[in-house]
């Protein structure tokens, strides 16, 4: 009898052949500067990552759905050139507009 596991790594939201991920302008940045802590200088240097991202609308996209209706606090690091404060207003505001649910 064979013993399967369950899967118990986490899946990627957009599973496709070309993943817009490895496109990102942070691609090849180390982590630590797009999870800079609350540092000014460090928030602008990875913030500034993101500047002339090819893949900012769909990083963007992505993320807002993803954390959803999460708590601020529970929102880590610099995506799409936005704090995690600032990714939940931009939820805040789309979710009044009715562009997401």
């Amino acid at each position: 009898m064979i013993r399967r596991t369950p899967y118990q790594r986490a899946t990627p939201d957009t599973p496709t052949a070309d993943d817009w991920r490895k496109r990102g302008a942070c691609a090849d940045v180390k982590p630590e500067v797009m999870f800079p802590g609350r540092a000014p200088e460090a928030i602008d240097a990875a913030k500034a990552v993101c500047q002339d991202c090819p893949v900012y609308r769909t990083c963007l996209r992505d993320i807002i759905r993803h954390e959803g209706a999460k708590h601020p606090d529970n929102r880590h690091g610099v995506v799409a050139a936005l704090t995690g404060r600032e990714r939940h207003a931009v939820w805040r505001q789309l979710r009044r507009r009715g562009a997401i649910t």
